[in-house]
Parts: C-alpha cells; structure tokens; sequence
C-alpha cells in the first residue's frame, strides 16, 4: 500500500466522522443543508445501506426544517425523557446512569491525548458528539504523521477507542434512535452512525495490516 492510499483513506475517515457529527450537533439549519448538497456525495449514500438510502431520501425530498428541528428537541434536548441517549454510560454503565465508571474511563482516554472537555463535572464527557471529535481529533493527528511507527500508533489508539468506547454501545443507541422516530433524517444518521462505526473497526485492522509493506 503506497503512503498517498493510506492519507487518502485517512482523509475520508475524517471526513465521515465529520459529516455524522453534523448530522447530530443541531438541528439542520438552511445553510447547513445547502452545504450538504453542494459537497457530500448525495447519490453515493444509497451504497451506505439503509441509512445512506434514508438519508437519500430525506435529502431529495420537500425539506419541513421547522419539523425536523421540532424532532431533534424532541430526540436529544427536552423536556421530557430522552428516548435514546446520546450518552456511553447509559449503555455501558451500570444500571443507566450518567457520570458512571465508563465515562471517567472515556475521560482518561482524552486526558491521555491532552485534551480536556471544557465544561467537565457539568456534563457528561461520554456524549456521542464528543467521542466523534475525539475520532476526528486523532484521525487530524495521523494525517500530521510521516514517521510510520508513531502512525501506527496513533491508528492503534482509534482501533481501541472505537473497540472499548464508541463501538461498543454505537449499535444499542442507533436501534433506540430508529425505532423511535418517523424522521428519515434521524433514522438514517443512526442506521448510518452503527454501520459505519462498525465497518471502521475493520477497516482500521486492515489499514494497519497494509501498512506492513507501505510504498513510498
């Protein structure tokens, strides 16, 4: 595998990490929108499964922004209980609740990049928005890398991250979030959030495997 290959998949991770953090940080505004059409491959998502269809769908069609904002408060703000939390430890903790042991183990993992999330012991560091730009935070530090050994490294912290954190409860949050929703939007982002979370566990094990005999 030449080294152009392995920064080029890199580069697509990123953006993929990237594009379903958009998909959950807020409701989509007008601009946002706008922007998707103009630079993600829209006709590409029906090769995504059933999420990238859902998503296709959602994007060709009459757009209600007022309908879907009114979901995502619904979904992942208030008031009311949450009908999937966005939250690790409500999957891998026990008894669901929040600020549970594997959240300060998520916290770890951050303090252990140098990072610290700026409003800690008021929200939750396990939230899936935060642990996608912790993905995307080491993916951008890869791309920085030309010395194969610290890559490999660095790709190895992703692989456990995704295998010990963000995979593991990925799949249990998405099937709450579809099965509780009409939206095309939400339902895709979650089919499409599992599918891809999953398939980059393996990915990343192959990556790793073909960096074995990188080309320059």
């Amino acid at each position: 595998m030449a080294k152009v290959e392995i920064f080029e998949m890199l580069a697509a991770r990123k953006n993929f990490y990237q594009f379903l953090h958009k998909l959950f940080y807020a409701p989509l505004d007008a601009q946002t929108i706008d922007s998707f059409l103009q630079y993600v491959d829209i006709e590409g998502l029906e090769e995504l499964g059933n999420g990238g269809k859902l998503l296709q769908e959602f994007f060709h069609g009459p757009i209600n922004s007022s309908v879907e904002a009114a979901e995502f408060t619904r979904l992942f703000i208030g008031p009311g209980p949450m009908p999937a939390p966005p939250w690790e430890s409500f999957y891998t903790g026990r008894e669901q609740l929040l600020f549970d042991e594997s959240m300060y183990l998520v916290r770890e993992q951050y303090y252990l990049a140098g990072l610290k999330f700026v409003k800690e012991n008021n929200e939750p560091d396990d939230h899936l928005l935060l642990e996608l730009e912790f993905m995307i935070h080491l993916i951008t530090k890869s791309l920085e890398l030309t010395e194969q050994k610290q890559l490999n490294d660095c790709l190895e912290k992703q692989r456990l991250f995704l295998m010990n954190h963000l995979g593991r409860w990925i799949g249990e949050f998405a099937k709450k979030l579809v099965d509780c929703t009409n939206s095309k939007l939400y339902k895709g982002a979650g089919f499409l959030a599992m599918d891809f979370i999953i398939n980059d566990m393996e990915s990343l094990r192959e990556l790793m495997g073909g960096m074995a005999n990188v080309k320059k």
